[in-house]
């Protein structure tokens, strides 16, 4: 069975999120084409990619381009495969998204970075959604020397044996040197999109596990944490209302033994 370099995660100019980014669609085909991938995703935060002359030039260059956005989902990150603009909007429900489902089953969920240290990540409310959920990511921001219990990866990797899902290398570049870096190979009987996610809902992919080096690891992390200073802001305050909600708890408990004779 043939198979192709697929990246399904991967961001560029025309994101209404990452406005810093610095090379257009073009450049990001390029790119692919250059560094051996046959299909990409360009997954815009909040919007799918659906530029008709971005299409036309993937299939002049022999590159297979797949619609989708990272989605805001309560506030926090899913990628979502395969749909047209206008199917989804840019922060959807769950339940929109199994209703897409149902209607489009060639829709493909991919729960990027989980277990990141991210409040834009999905963390333990992924556990909700199971079934809404085609595959995990095994993300580029990767180190082998972090514990097995707390790495993030090893954890997605745990998650996705338990649950049964496949496991998806994905850069999530943000710029044009990352593209390509952290890419899976998915055996597929044909060279379209429903046949490569079939060959990735079959378990047919598979992908080397590559540490990053410390430079790299730092100056990828800082600038995916200060990207997105919504996430941060209602990261910070979620965790200050909580605390003075516990605090007051805490009184309020006190008070009461307190006045009891």
């Amino acid at each position: 069975m043939p198979s192709y370099r697929v990246e399904l995660h991967s961001h560029s100019q025309g994101d209404p999120v990452d406005t810093h980014l610095s090379h257009n669609l073009i450049e990001h085909i390029d790119r692919a084409k250059e560094v051996g991938l046959n299909a990409i995703a360009i997954t815009w935060h909040r919007k799918v990619c659906s530029d008709p002359k971005a299409y036309a030039y993937a299939r002049e260059r022999g590159i297979l381009l797949i619609p989708g956005m990272e989605a805001d989902v309560d506030h926090r990150h899913v990628v979502i495969l395969n749909l047209a603009d206008g199917d989804l909007p840019g922060e959807p429900t769950w339940a929109q998204i199994r209703a897409l489902r149902v209607r489009k089953p060639q829709v493909f969920v991919l729960a990027p970075h989980p277990f990141y240290p991210h409040p834009s990540c999905l963390g333990s409310t992924i556990n909700d959604h199971v079934d809404a959920i085609d595959a995990i990511e095994w993300c580029m921001l990767h180190v082998n020397w972090l514990p097995s219990r707390i790495n993030p990866n090893l954890r997605a990797a745990r998650w996705a044996r338990k649950h049964r899902k496949p496991l998806v290398a994905c850069s999530d570049a943000h710029t044009l040197n990352a593209i390509g870096k952290n890419a899976s190979t998915v055996e597929a009987g044909e060279f379209t999109v429903d046949s490569i996610f079939d060959g990735i809902r079959a378990g047919r992919v598979s992908f080397h596990r590559k540490s990053l080096e410390f430079g790299p690891l730092v100056y990828s992390t800082s600038r995916a944490m200060s990207s997105q200073p919504r996430h941060i802001g209602r990261w910070v305050k979620a965790r200050f209302r909580s605390r003075v909600q516990g605090r007051l708890s805490s009184s309020s408990a006190s008070n009461g033994a307190e006045a009891m004779p």
